[in-house]
């Protein structure tokens, strides 16, 4: 997702300042958790939390002292997803951040099946459990001297089925009553049975 993307990039922005500091290279380690509530119109609530070494924490803290400014910096490198809802917060007494908001269209219905993309990166499957799926991501830092370990909760809705992952996209299907059907077609077309209806009532009755 793109705010993996914006963690990511914010904390390669502090390397600099961390050398000029001498940080060992056993601190540069950052664990997040995302959890990914998918809605049968493809509206996205998550949750993430990022959990850094203290010095990381101090610096991040330093080069973004209030949440407005992280934000923005997340909003900015957001891709065509609409970002609602917005929420982040510092937790000084764990040295992480939590971000809660909802993804507009995070997955798109593309007629026989919805597809979710996850982003870049390298993803594994680790789990799949009903309609539950559960990713883990290792990434590099700094030129290989610090990683980020992630683990990505997805659940889709309850009545998805055929769920699979492959190149870091979901795709499942939804019964068609959930698969985003424009209702007003439907309408227009009830309509046009009752018309069709209306009309064979007197031919028949004429003919008697």
């Amino acid at each position: 997702m793109e705010m993996r993307r914006a963690v990511v990039l914010l904390v390669l922005l502090l390397l600099p300042l961390a050398v000029a500091q001498e940080i060992k290279i056993v601190e540069y380690k950052i664990d997040g958790t995302m959890k990914i509530t998918v809605d049968e119109v493809g509206n996205a609530k998550v949750t993430e939390v990022w959990k850094f070494t203290p010095n990381l924490y101090l610096q991040m803290k330093q080069a973004y002292p209030t949440t407005y400014m992280l934000k923005r910096e997340f909003e900015n490198k957001r891709s065509d997803t609409e970002y609602r809802n917005m929420k982040i917060e510092w937790d000084d007494s764990n040295n992480q951040i939590k971000a809660t908001y909802v993804m507009l269209g995070a997955a798109v219905n593309k007629g026989s099946y919805w597809e979710l993309k996850l982003g870049e990166g390298d993803l594994t499957l680790s789990t799949q459990t009903g309609n539950t799926v559960v990713l883990t991501a290792v990434q590099p830092l700094f030129g290989g001297q610090g990683r980020l370990v992630e683990t990505i909760t997805v659940v889709l809705p309850e009545k998805a089925k055929n769920i699979r992952f492959e190149n870091n996209v979901i795709r499942y299907e939804l019964p068609y009553k959930e698969s985003g059907k424009n209702p007003v077609f439907l309408a227009l077309a009830g309509i046009s049975i009752v018309g069709l209806v209306a009309l064979n009532v007197p031919l028949k009755r004429e003919k008697k």
